[in-house]
């Protein structure tokens, strides 16, 4: 994972992943940002949103280019206890 600056945030395991987005499990318990950028062996670099945290793991979802430059609706928000609590 890095931040929209594209700097290295935590390296996760990836547990599920869909054309829509992905269920991670952080290296780390590193707070997250809520938007940020997914990153895998296969090259792929996406704008992604942080969704949920439970349990270790983390929920994205993936955003196409116009969501990442603010021009589609934007990322359902978490839940303030979800994003200031730990995993």
């Amino acid at each position: 994972m890095f931040d929209t600056s594209q700097r290295f945030l935590v390296e996760c395991r990836i547990m599920d992943l869909s054309p829509s987005g992905a269920r991670l499990k952080p290296e780390s318990d590193r707070p997250l940002p809520l938007e940020l950028f997914y990153h895998d062996d296969d090259k792929v670099f996406a704008p992604a949103a942080l969704i949920w945290i439970k349990k270790r793991e983390i929920g994205i979802r993936f955003l196409d280019e116009t969501a990442a430059e603010g021009d589609a609706a934007a990322p359902e928000p978490l839940d303030a206890e979800l994003r200031n609590g730990s995993p």
